[in-house]
């Protein structure tokens, strides 16, 4: 190991090709970055990142939370190999295998874990909202369309990637591949700015809803069959709503997306620069706002995981098939029925004597509502 003291001073304009440079014979900025990398720093969020797939593995195969599971992963995975890279560069800072194999994992690896987020969206409406009454669109079709944002800037980033690290000394082949992956990194940003835009809307939708009508959406009291819901009853998908853990979720999803909206801003502006401006070699911005923002989204989304926060609900036929609908139609038609039987018994009156207030979905359901406990 050297540190950046053991580097001649003298740059040695003789040598073009990096690889054949050392420390006795070449300065530091002669390097692929303008500064050593911390050993113990990088080191460090290599592990974080490595121990972090540990509980991911395990809670997708105990709640079958398979795709969720899947995209943190990858870029989980991602994140420990890019830092590896970083460890790499501090040991050798000419290796320009080694500035590739930082370079590239860790500007794609964010989006395999913005994917993660995107998956969970649906299943967060239909538990907030199973009358769907609140929601522009259905709730996969925010899923699909982000998904598939989420799969071009991840195509641009990798491709840009690729041919930077195939340009070798060709300027004009590098330059082409730093514009790829920065327009990924832009659709990326993109992307999470209208996915928040749009999940303020759907908040703000059911707020209003909530509050201008005077009741809270909530399946009937009488409880479904077990079966009928993949093994929970409506009364616990009901309480689901209502647990720390699903809220906590919620606020771990959002901090996730303004984490990462952070980070792809600031590696946007950084590859915008190029690899010789002065954010690039930035090492204290680096460490605190590339690993650390993604440490915070990693943890947030293992501590409330959403196979804890669900129950569950992730694994449930209806849910597999179409992001919760088969689950929601089921609840919304058992509050169906109460009606029914509510109106065959002449009373539109809940058992604590208040007016039930009908409302009916998208999909031609009665929906029942409750008035809101006041405060």
């Amino acid at each position: 190991m050297v540190s950046g003291s053991d580097f001649t001073l003298t740059c040695n304009t003789t040598i073009i090709d990096s690889a054949q440079c050392t420390p006795d014979t070449c300065c530091l900025a002669q390097g692929q970055i303008a500064y050593l990398p911390t050993l113990a720093g990088n080191a460090l969020f290599a592990a974080i990142f490595a121990i972090l797939i540990i509980p991911h593995i395990l809670f997708g195969i105990r709640y079958k939370t398979w795709s969720f599971m899947s995209w943190m992963a990858f870029g989980l995975v991602g994140e420990v190999v890019g830092y590896i890279g970083r460890v790499m560069l501090h040991n050798n800072i000419f290796d320009f295998n080694a500035f590739l194999m930082y370079l590239i994992p860790l500007t794609i690896a964010p989006a395999f874990i913005t994917a993660s987020i995107y998956l969970c969206l649906a299943r967060v409406i239909y538990i907030l909202d199973p009358s769907l009454v609140h929601t522009r669109l259905t709730p996969m079709t925010y899923t699909k369309i982000f998904v598939t944002f989420d799969f071009i800037s991840l195509v641009l980033q990798g491709a840009g990637g690729g041919v930077a690290a195939t340009a070798d000394n060709d300027k004009a082949m590098n330059d082409m591949g730093v514009n790829i992956m920065i327009a990924g990194l832009a659709f990326q940003v993109i992307s999470l700015v209208i996915f928040s835009c749009l999940c303020c809307d759907f908040a703000w939708r059911l707020y209003k809803g909530i509050v201008s009508s005077g009741v809270s959406f909530k399946v009937s009291d009488t409880d479904t069959s077990d079966a009928e819901l993949g093994g929970l009853s409506s009364t616990d998908y009901a309480s689901i709503k209502a647990s720390k853990m699903f809220k906590g979720f919620i606020v771990a999803l959002v901090a996730a997306t303004i984490l990462i909206i952070t980070r792809s801003s600031y590696r946007l502006a950084e590859l915008q620069e190029g690899f010789n401006g002065k954010l690039a070699n930035d090492e204290v911005l680096f460490m605190i706002l590339e690993g650390p923002m993604i440490i915070l989204t990693c943890i947030g989304l293992t501590v409330f995981h959403p196979g804890l926060a669900m129950r569950g609900l992730w694994s449930m036929k209806g849910f597999q098939k179409s992001g919760g609908a088969d689950v929601g139609d089921k609840l919304m038609m058992t509050s169906a029925t109460n009606s029914a039987v509510h109106s065959r018994s002449g009373s539109d009156e809940d058992v604590s004597g208040e007016q039930r207030a009908p409302y009916v979905n998208a999909q031609g359901y009665s929906v029942l509502a409750v008035p809101a406990k006041r405060r």
